[in-house]
């Protein structure tokens, strides 16, 4: 199995969002920034808590990515008849090559109007990164940001370069394959 492992140094530059962080009390981000959410071509959700409160606003994404863990209970999210469900191991601090193909995967689904549930056994922390990879232009991918927020990234080119530019500086490692 191929892993790209999160080193020290890139732990601390992940600290900061990726995108516009929006401050807030939950539910209060996701409603300022409901419109935008729901005329986006695509909407990939990264957590369990964001997946959620996505679906409370009564918006479904067309790729949700969760653990069944939060901080403070067990989750699990009202999958729609029909929808894809995807599960992969992802081990904490990682982005497995399993992971990489089923956000792909995921998303080439979503293209085709299909709803896609991927199901993270480990951790789904790192996952929004892969979803901007493989995400068309104009997505949007929304993740939490521990007791701040929510990060909601618009999908550019410059978002693609600097989320393979963190894929890059992470550490390869081979594990027996």
């Amino acid at each position: 199995m191929m892993l790209f492992v999160l080193t020290p140094e890139l732990r601390g530059e992940l600290k900061n969002p990726l995108g516009e962080l929006i401050r807030g009390e939950i539910p209060e981000p996701y409603i300022r920034v409901r419109e935008e959410l729901e005329k986006a071509p695509h909407l990939i959700t990264v957590g369990d808590v964001v997946t959620e409160n996505v679906l409370k606003l009564g918006i479904r994404p067309s790729v949700a990515i969760y653990d069944h863990r939060t901080k403070r209970h067990e989750y699990n999210p009202r999958i729609e008849i029909g929808a894809v469900v995807i599960t992969v191991q992802n081990p904490p601090g990682t982005i497995t090559k399993a992971l990489l193909d089923a956000v792909r995967k995921g998303l080439g689904l979503a293209e085709r109007g299909r709803r896609v549930y991927i199901k993270v056994n480990g951790e789904e922390d790192l996952a929004a990164i892969p979803a901007v990879l493989y995400a068309p232009p104009d997505s949007i991918v929304l993740y939490g940001q521990p007791d701040e927020g929510v990060v909601l990234i618009r999908v550019t080119p410059e978002c693609k370069l600097k989320c393979g530019k963190i894929m890059s500086k992470m550490e390869v490692v081979r594990d027996g394959d």
